[in-house]
């Protein structure tokens, strides 16, 4: 069995792991056959020269200590305390070991530990089906718009904090 681990990232080289998966995501959405290739991305590579400004925290996944996933939260402006969790992403050699999952869940209790009463996100579909699946399955609801995504297509979900599964 895999020895899994998640980990906030603290270190420059924490960082620079996380700026690698990252890339890694744009690469995958700018090569998605869903013509999501403008997923998020303008201003992607300056918003990955500065990581980790612009999160409130970047959670690494680890498998066997080899960097695996990531995931990122920032707190947005809504009534409620609220952040919205970015850059899920799983390498595709690490596939199959439930890491989106874990990822989440580690997201999900974070914003708990850090007072947050809601956690958002936007995705679209066509481009990530089982990522769309998962976060159904974790208890993320549609909502209506909550940002400024002009993408085609795009979706927006939302759950509360707390009660993790």
């Amino acid at each position: 069995m895999p020895q899994i681990a998640i980990r906030e990232a603290h270190s420059a080289e924490d960082i620079a792991t996380a700026r690698r998966l990252m890339r890694e995501y744009g690469e995958f959405l700018s090569n998605s056959p869903s013509g999501a290739a403008s997923i998020c991305l303008t201003g992607y590579e300056q918003e990955l020269q500065q990581l980790p400004r612009g999160y409130s925290v970047i959670l690494l996944a680890e498998v066997d200590g080899v960097p695996a996933g990531c995931v990122a939260l920032r707190e947005i402006d809504r009534p409620e305390r609220a952040c919205e969790m970015k850059r899920l992403w799983v390498g595709s050699g690490f596939r199959g070991l439930r890491l989106g999952r874990r990822l989440i869940e580690a997201a999900l209790a974070w914003a708990e530990r850090e007072g947050f009463e809601s956690m958002y996100l936007d995705t679209v579909p066509a481009a990530m089906p089982e990522a769309n699946r998962l976060y159904a399955s974790l208890g993320f609801m549609p909502v209506e718009r909550y940002n400024r995504n002009s993408v085609v297509d795009v979706e927006f979900f939302y759950r509360p904090v707390g009660n993790v599964r």
